[in-house]
């Protein structure tokens, strides 16, 4: 038998699995990762024909490249193409309307879906298929917008909600600019799109005694970091890609210019979070606020400048690896449900269920919009039950609110205490 040696495309590597079969996966250069390439790595799949393997592969090539383009300080846009679909969305991407309004964090997404949208093909009143991304905006109407939502609403329901939401904006941010360009009856064909109501997935949530059971699993284990990210999530309300991401670094925790609190970063939005670890009492003592959660932090070594870290010290980065592993560590804690988005959003419960009011609980989460802080809360039994005391007057009296420890006043009264005990 004639073995046929495979061409392996660029950045792919072949592994071999433990059933003896063949992985391929793409993987992104590290000096590109350095530069903050969006792409990190993909599996392309097993036992791949070189067709089939050239192919997946060149998906990703693709989209690096793309990318690598735009780094370019010599690149532009393709707006050859003047008043299309195409060059709509790619005038929009980089307009200040786009670029202060949309957060880099998501601006990768936005970029996908006008891809696809650009790229779907329509058919046309005389029977003429075309790439949508090639219309005049002129032509189109009410009826070619619902022609793509509906190209996408049966297959990827989410991302026929995001099309629209997405094409939305950008007609209506780039209709004033160039009113010549748009339709008069109908400037923004997206307002008369209606979306089909569909049955959104209730996201699990994880309870504050099933994370510090992961957590302690996870340091039993030996995968310390496992333990602290699912307290980051629960505690501090972290997401996923801003642990991976090294959003919650050891300088800020117990730092020098803040000892007594932990200070992260959301990456999404953008916004800074500093959590009090400590206050003091009427009585003057000092009473902990996270001691369980200070207790797992004391057990996690510091690999690097993140506190969540792999062993060589190096970020996760994407959040699908250490998403990766807790998975792979909750099934072996016989935790199927547990993940890092149901610790967060357990944190997020937690907050309703203690009674929190929505100003304080967006102080905790960092949420720019009611509406998205909104829609984490779970309605649980006790958030029921509590609700039902309230109405029902068996609620007790709300306790006092305490003051929060201040570094530098207690290092005065410490010093005034030293003073009048000379004297």
């Amino acid at each position: 038998m004639v073995m046929i040696p495979m061409i392996l495309p660029r950045y792919v590597t072949p592994k071999t699995l433990a059933s003896g079969r063949t992985a391929f996966y793409w993987n992104c250069p590290a000096r590109y990762r350095k530069q903050g390439s969006p792409y990190r790595s993909a599996a392309l799949g097993v036992d791949l024909g070189q067709k089939e393997l050239d192919a997946a592969a060149a998906i990703w090539n693709e989209r690096l490249d793309g990318w690598l383009k735009e780094q370019s300080p010599l690149h532009q846009a393709d707006n050859s193409r003047f008043a299309t679909v195409e060059w709509l969305v790619n005038a929009y991407q980089r307009h200040d309307s786009f670029l202060e309004r949309v957060g880099s964090f998501s601006r990768d997404d936005y970029r996908r879906v006008f891809r696809r949208v650009c790229d779907a093909r329509i058919t046309r009143s005389d029977g003429l298929e075309v790439r949508f991304g090639d219309a005049k905006i002129n032509v189109v109407g009410v009826s070619t917008a619902e022609k793509v939502y509906h190209l996408f609403a049966e297959t990827s329901p989410r991302t026929a909600e995001k099309l629209v939401i997405y094409c939305k904006a950008a007609w209506k941010r780039m209709q004033p600019h160039h009113p010549d360009l748009f339709r008069t009856d109908t400037p923004n064909p997206w307002d008369g799109v209606t979306i089909r109501r569909r049955q959104k997935a209730v996201k699990k949530h994880a309870t504050r005694a099933e994370t510090y059971r992961f957590a302690e699993g996870a340091l039993e284990n030996q995968r310390p970091e496992l333990a602290a990210a699912a307290v980051l999530a629960f505690e501090f309300l972290m997401r996923p890609s801003s642990i991976s991401a090294g959003f919650a670094a050891w300088s800020g925790y117990r730092g020098e210019s803040a000892p007594d609190r932990i200070i992260v970063n959301h990456r999404k939005t953008g916004q800074r979070a500093e959590h009090p670890l400590e206050y003091i009492d009427e009585e003057g003592n000092l009473v902990p606020l996270y001691p369980d959660a200070e207790k797992v932090l004391a057990r996690t070594p510091r690999r690097g400048a993140s506190i969540v870290c792999q062993r060589s010290g190096t970020l996760f980065g994407d959040s699908t690896r250490l998403s990766q592993d807790v998975r792979a560590m909750a099934d072996r804690l016989a935790m199927p449900d547990f993940t890092l988005d149901a610790a967060r959003h357990g944190g997020m419960t937690e907050l309703e269920e203690r009674g929190l009011t929505e100003g304080q609980g967006r102080v905790l989460s960092k949420h720019k919009t009611a509406t998205a802080y909104r829609g984490y809360a779970k309605e649980t039994d006790m958030r029921v039950l509590e609700a039902t005391k309230k109405r029902m007057g068996h609620s007790e009296q709300a306790e006092k609110p305490s003051k929060i420890k201040d570094p530098k006043n207690a290092k005065r009264r410490k010093i005034s205490a030293k003073i009048q005990n000379s004297r």
